[in-house]
C-alpha cells in the first residue's frame, strides 16, 4: 500500500517539475484564409417594424390612398455623458442617429423619411456654391422639408444608464483530506459566481413642424436592463506535498449596444403608435392578444380625484389593481384615452396654435378669417391689409366609425354589410362578449373604442388578432 503512495507521489512530483520548469511556449499569428458572410443584425423586435408598418397602412388608408406619415430624425444622443471622455471604457457612442435612420427605414408602410442634413453637407454646399460659375445644387434644389408643416421631427435620448444597480456574488468552496503519514492527500474545490446588474433608460418624443410644439401624450420611456455574469471553477489534489490543479473562468456580458438597438426599435414603435392612434402593441413580441380585448378597465370614467385620500393605502391598491388585472395583452391605457379624446374632440390649427372644438356628428367645415399682407402694385407703394378666408373641414364622428368599419369587411362574413347593419351586428357581438353593455349607445365613444381595438386583418398580414 505504502509503495503504491509512494509511486503516485513520484508522479505527481514529476508532473510539477515538468509543468513548471520545462515547459514552452509557441505562439503564431496568421490571417484566416476565409472570412464569414456578414449576417443580419437583429433584436428580438427587429421582425416586427415591418408588422407596425403594415398596421399604420390599414389604419391610415382612405379609400385608394394611403396618408403618408413624414417623419425627419432630428437627434438621438446620449444625454447622460456616459459617452464621453470622462468616463473610462466608455461602452456606449454619443450618437444613435444614424442606427435610428436605419430602423425608422426598416418600418414601411407609409413611412417617408425625410433627410436631415447634417452641418458638414451645407458647408460643402456652400462652399462649392462659392466657385464662380457653378449652381448651388444643394442649397438651390433641397428645402427644408423637415420643417414642412406636414413633418414630424423625432428626437430621442438615453436619459440613464445605471451602470451598477446591484451585484450579487456567491462563493463555494470545500476540502477533503484522506491518507496517512507519507500518503496524505487533499482534495480541493470551489466554485464563485458573480452577477451585475446595470439598467438602461430611452425617451423619444415628437413635435409637430406646423406649430413646433410637443405633441401630447406620444413620448415613450422605455427601460431595459442588461447583465454582466462571471463564473469560476477551480479544484486541486495534493499528495504528500505535491499539488496540481486547474481553473476555468467565464464571463458573459449582455452587448450595449444591441441593447440600445431595442430601446430604439421599442420607442419608436410606441411613439409612432401613439402619435397615429393605432393599437401599436398588438406588433410587439411580448403581446397576446385575444379574440376580443376589454377596455372598461383602463380608460378614464369621469370622476374626480379624490386627493385627499389619494395617497392612502386603499387608493394605491385600487390603482395596482386597474393598472395590472388582465393585461395580457399589454394595453395602452394613455392611447386609449387619446382615442376617446380624439372622437369627442377634434383639433385644428388657428394663428399656429392647437384648438379644440367639440367633434360634430357629421363632417363640418370650419370657416377663420385670416388678416395677411397683399403688396401693393406700385414698387413705392405701402402694402396693404386683406381679411380672407379660410376653410377647414372637420370630420364627423360618423366618418371616423366609418373608416374602422372598413377594417372589418377584410373578413368575408362582414365584407357585403353596409356601415348601418355592420355596426348593430358589431354592437350586438361586443355586448354578447362583455365588452360592452347593453346601456352603450350604438354611436357612442365606448362602442367607437370597441371597434377601434378589435378591428380585424387580413389573414396574410404580420400583424394578427
Amino acid at each position: 500500500m505504502r509503495s503504491w503512495k509512494k509511486k503516485i507521489s513520484i508522479i505527481l512530483m514529476t508532473s510539477t517539475l515538468l509543468l513548471s520548469a520545462c515547459s514552452s511556449t509557441q505562439r503564431q499569428n496568421e490571417f484566416s484564409k476565409v472570412i464569414a458572410y456578414p449576417v443580419e443584425t437583429k433584436t428580438r423586435v427587429t421582425n416586427y417594424l415591418g408588422c407596425f408598418g403594415d398596421m399604420l397602412t390599414a389604419y391610415r388608408k382612405s379609400g385608394n390612398d394611403v396618408d403618408p406619415l413624414r417623419l425627419a430624425i432630428i437627434d438621438v444622443k446620449d444625454a447622460t455623458d456616459v459617452s464621453t471622455v470622462a468616463y473610462r471604457d466608455s461602452e456606449i457612442p454619443s450618437n444613435f442617429k444614424d442606427m435610428t435612420l436605419g430602423l425608422v427605414s426598416r418600418i414601411g408602410g407609409p413611412i417617408r423619411v425625410v433627410h436631415v442634413p447634417s452641418s458638414d453637407e451645407l458647408f460643402d454646399a456652400a462652399r462649392y456654391g462659392s466657385i464662380i460659375g457653378k449652381k448651388l445644387p444643394f442649397l438651390d434644389s433641397f428645402q427644408v422639408s423637415h420643417y414642412r408643416g406636414d413633418t414630424l421631427q423625432v428626437y430621442g435620448a438615453l436619459t440613464e444608464y445605471d451602470r451598477l444597480v446591484s451585484s450579487k456574488q456567491v462563493e463555494t468552496d470545500g476540502s477533503v483530506k484522506f491518507g496517512k503519514g507519507g500518503g496524505l492527500s487533499n482534495l480541493e474545490l470551489s466554485a464563485s459566481g458573480i452577477t451585475n446588474v446595470a439598467r438602461m433608460t430611452m425617451d423619444f418624443r415628437v413635435v409637430y413642424a406646423a406649430v413646433g410644439d410637443v405633441v401630447n401624450n406620444t413620448s415613450s420611456t422605455n427601460t431595459v436592463t442588461v447583465y454582466q455574469r462571471g463564473k469560476d471553477r477551480s479544484f486541486g489534489l495534493s499528495v504528500d506535498g505535491n499539488t496540481i490543479g486547474y481553473s476555468v473562468s467565464r464571463s458573459v456580458v449582455d452587448a450595449r449596444h444591441k441593447a440600445i438597438r431595442l430601446l430604439i426599435e421599442w420607442g419608436l414603435i410606441e411613439t409612432l403608435g401613439r402619435y397615429a392612434l393605432v393599437p401599436y402593441w398588438k406588433c410587439l413580441p411580448n403581446s397576446k392578444n385575444q379574440k376580443l380585448i376589454a377596455f372598461k378597465d383602463l380608460v378614464s370614467n369621469n370622476g374626480f380625484y379624490d386627493f385627499q385620500n389619494f395617497n392612502r393605502s386603499k387608493a394605491r391598491k385600487t390603482a395596482s389593481y386597474k393598472s395590472k388585472l388582465g393585461l395580457i395583452d399589454m394595453r395602452d391605457q394613455l392611447l386609449l384615452n387619446s382615442v376617446l379624446s380624439d372622437f369627442a374632440n377634434a383639433e385644428y390649427l388657428k394663428d399656429r396654435t392647437r384648438r379644440l372644438v367639440k367633434r360634430p356628428e357629421k363632417n363640418t367645415s370650419l370657416l377663420q378669417r385670416k388678416t395677411v399682407s397683399v403688396p401693393s402694385k406700385n414698387k413705392k407703394g405701402k402694402p396693404t391689409s386683406k381679411v380672407v378666408e379660410i376653410k377647414s373641414l372637420i370630420e364627423g364622428k360618423s366618418t371616423l366609425r366609418t373608416k374602422v368599419l372598413r377594417l372589418y369587411r377584410r373578413d368575408a362574413k362582414y365584407a357585403k354589410l353596409s356601415d348601418a347593419v355592420l355596426l348593430k351586428r358589431l354592437h350586438r357581438e361586443f355586448i354578447k362578449g362583455k365588452i360592452l353593455d347593453p346601456k352603450d349607445t350604438l354611436n357612442g365613444a365606448y362602442t367607437y373604442i370597441a371597434l377601434w381595438l378589435n378591428a380585424p386583418v387580413q389573414r396574410n398580414a404580420r400583424w394578427r388578432k
